[in-house]
């Protein structure tokens, strides 16, 4: 025992690399631990959810109005919709061109290499 374990209270001490670990290091053939790893090397597959179009409008919206720092990290991320909902996005997209006379967000889909 150090001296400094010593000072600590009844049952701490300092964790060190020369004392046996408590922990059981990670079984490598363990499943979970190997999707965490194709997950970590982007090999693995996606977690998606399917969540209400409804749902989905009212948070985004009001992270937008509160100007969530969330957000931004996510802004870049694609995802994925209905061929019916996008065609109703481009017509309504074309609508809000026409009616304001600026260009809004671009809808046009971009095929990934």
């Amino acid at each position: 025992m150090s001296n400094f374990d010593q000072r600590l209270q009844a049952g701490w001490r300092v964790w060190s690399e020369d004392e046996p670990s408590d922990c059981d290091p990670p079984n490598r053939s363990d499943p979970r631990w190997l999707r965490e790893l194709d997950q970590i090397a982007g090999t693995g597959p996606k977690k998606t959810r399917s969540v209400p179009i409804k749902l989905l409008t009212r948070l985004l919206l009001s992270a937008q109005h509160c100007n969530s720092a969330w957000l931004d990290d996510f802004a870049d991320d694609v995802v994925v919709i209905d061929a019916d909902l996008h065609e109703v996005l481009l017509a309504f997209e074309k609508l809000q061109q026409e009616s304001t006379g600026h260009d809004g967000p671009n809808l046009t889909p971009r095929v990934a290499a």
